[in-house]
Parts: structure tokens; C-alpha cells; sequence
């Protein structure tokens, strides 16, 4: 099936001027940014900026193609993607400008971002998301509840390097497209008048009780939502009346969440009318817990879940099967050690992952650690009845 990697091949060699900027060319920049460009990139306090051709091909070199390392994110970036966005005549010869990258674990905080000057004139500022570890995905939940130091960090970052006179886009993939709408909202209306669009690929919503001042209300005609037809992030705290674009996806369950997943055309996503009978279920799984309830009750339902999935010791997604049967063993404990209103959703969410993410695939076509995990849960599931 195609996706972002076949529309460079198919489209590359269409500029901005042929075609305008559209959906996919959003989530190719979004996905950009999960590149960890130290030392190639100019940060923001040195200026200047290089070329995406260059930029990548110089990652692509010191990393002899084995570009995994460098790659903060769950989306399976990989060296054939950013070889056709290099060799693009659409985004090639595109500046890099303005690099950040902030990592502080005492406070739970993971803020990366980039500037990308267009050849039509437009700026992509270019968030970074969540990263493939528990950390990342414990603050995707927690963005939903109070005021995070990424989405603080995103609207100063905005603040301080957008020009009065530009023209910008803004948005990010996951957690980033979280930090794209509370950045935009947050700014001074001078420069928000100067964004075009905001695009949130898959990012949670944001608490009522903790959005700025004005809400959603201030992207009016601005906010670009795109989730795929199986969304748990993207779904968390959906904003009521702001449109969405549903898109299809290669993958199953939460593995939909890689945007290298997501089906393109040769001119745009490849969109369908509406999410999955199952995802259906999880969403309304997760909103009775989420919604109506204060904000200090989904924090901690967010701590919860996140302390079960790493209570055999992993640090990543993909990991949460990696401790075998025993790690197995540990994180059913701390399911049903869990608050009795959460246990049905996080036995949900397990077999999810075991069944669909691409690193536990592997390790559950081991019998023993699969009927170990059907074991436990369904012991869960007896304590909940």
C-alpha cells in the first residue's frame, strides 16, 4: 500500500508552485522532525540553516544508513524515506533552521523542534512527538491534563523565533501536533495572525480547564486534525466541533499510529469516512474514564496505567513484553493492583500492543510469553468481575 515514502517517489519531483502545499506534505514535515539533528542542523542560538538534501544526506553518511539511532520516535523512519525527501525537488532544497532539542527527565519533559523555509515562502515549524518511550507516551496522556513543560516550551519557542513579517505553518505528529494547537493558541495574536494553518497529525486534544484563554475558538479556519481509522492518542479529548480527516492505514490497532502507516495518493491522503468499529469501542472505553472527571482523577489514571505497563521493567513500548513471562507476570500484578476503573481498559490496551506493535510481534510469536499474557489478563479480567 502507498504511503509517504511512495508519494516523495511519485510527487518528489513536483514543486510547491506545480502543486500547493497539501495534507501529506504536512505529515512528511511533521515526520521530519523526529530526526535527531545535533550537530547538522544549526540550533537556534547559533543561526543559520542548511538544506534538507544536505542535512540528510550528511545523517545518511555519518550513520552509514543505519539511521535508527538517530531517530527519536515510534514512526519507523528509516533511510529509503529520507533518501526520496533528499532527492525531492518539492523539499530538497528546503532551510533547516532553528534547531532544539531539550530532554529533562526530573521534570518529565521532551521538547524538540525545527524551523523549515519553503521554496514558496512559507515556514513549517516542525514539533516533535512522542518517542517510542513510556516516558513519551505517559506525557501524550498527561497532555490532556494540565499544562505540561512541552507545551510551555512550545509557545516561547514560537514566540521567540517567528518573524513579524512571515508566513507560517505549524504542526506536528502526535504529542506534536498537542504542542502545535496549545502553542498556536498561546502566542501573541500578532503572530498567530501571520499562521496559515495549524496541523495536529494524531495529537491529543487539550482539558477545557487548561486550554488558553479563547480555546479553540482562536484557529477558527486555521486547525487541521488528521487521525488515522484506528486513534487512541488522537481521540483523547477530541474537541467537539472541530473536523477531522480520517486516514487510512497499513497497519492494525495502535500500530496506526506511525504516520509512515498512513495511505497516500498521488495528490493527498487517502481519507475514509469514518474510524473503526473497534477503535469505537476503545474510545468510549477511555472517555468514560477521561471525561467528566476532574483533572487530578485522569492524571491519575494516566500514572496508573503508565507504572502498570512498566512495572516489568521496560522503558519503551516495545519492550513492555521483553521481560518474558515474568515481566508478563509483573505487569498483570500492577493491572489489578490498579483503581477497579481502570483495569478493563489497560487489560484492553495490552492485548492491543501485543497484538500489533511491531516490536512485540516478534517477541509474542514465542508460545510461552503469548499464553502468558492471555493467562494473566484473563486472571485480571476474574478479579474485575
Amino acid at each position: 500500500m502507498p504511503n509517504i515514502t511512495d508519494y516523495l517517489a511519485w510527487r518528489g519531483d513536483v514543486t510547491l508552485a506545480e502543486r500547493p502545499f497539501n495534507d501529506v506534505d504536512n505529515v512528511i514535515l511533521a515526520t521530519l522532525s523526529y530526526v535527531d539533528f545535533t550537530g547538522i542542523v544549526p540550533a537556534e542560538a547559533t543561526g543559520g540553516a542548511v538544506d534538507v538534501a544536505s542535512a540528510l544526506r550528511t545523517l545518511l553518511a555519518e550513520t552509514g544508513e543505519d539511521v535508527a539511532p538517530r531517530i527519536r520516535s515510534l514512526a519507523q523512519v528509516n533511510a529509503p524515506f529520507l533518501r526520496a525527501l533528499a532527492a525531492s525537488e518539492r523539499f530538497g532544497g528546503a532551510l533547516l533552521s532553528n534547531y532544539v532539542d531539550v530532554r529533562d527527565e526530573d521534570r518529565r519533559m521532551q521538547f524538540s523542534a525545527l524551523h523549515v523555509a519553503l521554496a514558496d515562502g512559507a515556514v513549517y515549524v516542525s514539533l516533535r512527538g512522542t518517542d517510542q518511550t513510556l516516558l513519551g507516551w505517559r506525557e501524550d496522556f498527561l497532555l490532556g491534563c494540565e499544562v505540561t513543560g512541552a507545551q510551555v516550551a512550545s509557545a516561547d519557542y514560537l514566540e521567540r523565533t517567528m518573524r513579524p513579517d512571515g508566513r507560517y505553518l505549524v504542526g506536528g505528529h502526535s504529542k506534536g501536533g498537542n504542542l502545535a494547537m496549545y502553542a498556536a493558541m498561546a502566542i501573541p495574536q500578532r503572530l498567530r495572525d501571520r499562521i496559515a494553518c495549524v496541523y495536529s497529525d494524531d495529537g491529543p486534544g487539550i482539558a477545557p480547564e487548561v486550554l488558553p484563554a479563547g480555546g479553540y475558538g482562536l484557529l477558527e479556519g486555521k486547525l487541521r486534525r488528521i487521525v488515522p481509522s484506528f486513534s487512541i492518542v488522537g481521540m483523547l479529548l477530541d474537541p467537539e466541533g472541530v473536523p477531522k480527516g480520517i486516514v487510512t492505514s497499513s497497519a492494525s490497532g495502535v500500530a496506526q499510529h506511525d504516520p509512515l502507516t498512513w495511505q497516500t495518493g498521488a495528490t493527498g491522503l487517502v481519507l475514509t469516512d469514518g474510524l473503526l468499529p473497534e477503535c469505537k469501542v476503545w474510545n468510549q472505553s477511555f472517555s468514560r474514564l477521561l471525561d467528566g472527571v476532574g483533572l487530578e482523577d485522569r492524571r491519575n489514571f494516566t500514572n496508573q496505567m503508565f507504572d502498570a505497563l512498566s512495572a516489568g521493567g521496560a522503558t519503551t513500548l516495545d519492550g513492555i513484553f521483553g521481560g518474558g513471562v515474568g515481566g508478563i507476570q509483573q505487569i498483570a500484578n500492577a493491572i489489578a493492583a490498579s483503581d477497579p476503573r481502570t483495569k478493563d481498559v489497560l487489560v484492553r490496551l495490552l492485548q492491543a500492543m501485543a497484538g500489533a506493535t511491531a516490536g512485540a510481534a516478534a517477541v509474542t510469536a514465542s508460545s510461552a510469553v503469548a499464553t502468558a499474557t492471555e493467562a494473566a489478563l484473563a486472571k485480571v479480567r476474574g478479579r474485575t468481575r
